[in-house]
């Protein structure tokens, strides 16, 4: 795992497809609970309650982090023009004891290099 940036989870009961509009929620957790909330993110992704796939940051060192000691989970949905979808995954989220609020990004811009670290505008399509 320290030679890989990402591991990664699956939804293998799949009934949508990614989409140019496919987004995910961020959660930022110390790395000292890293494994333990990645555990619980990858079993709720491979049971089908959660999005249609999830990533976690490995200990690797990564320039786009901020924080060497704070490292990111991705949950995964197909499009964020399906608000239902999105806010069941929060919903779900919540459930689990994820009650700050949450950023939830677009691929796009993700894809397009937009962080908050490198733009004065907002990042965020949904903070819940």
């Amino acid at each position: 795992m320290r030679n890989q940036y990402w591991v990664h989870a699956v939804n293998p009961r799949l009934d949508r497809a990614w989409t140019e509009r496919s987004g995910k929620w961020l959660l930022f957790v110390p790395f000292q609970k890293l494994d333990q909330t990645w555990n619980l993110i990858a079993e709720e992704t491979v049971s089908g309650l959660l999005g249609i796939a999830s990533k976690a940051a490995t200990a690797k060192t990564n320039g786009l982090a901020r924080n060497a000691w704070i490292k990111v989970i991705c949950i995964y949905t197909y499009d964020f023009d399906d608000m239902e979808d999105v806010m069941r995954v929060r919903a779900r989220l919540r459930e689990l004891g994820f009650i700050k609020k949450l950023s939830y990004k677009s691929d796009q811009a993700t894809e397009n290099g937009v962080y908050a670290s490198n733009t004065k505008s907002r990042v965020s399509v949904f903070y819940e």
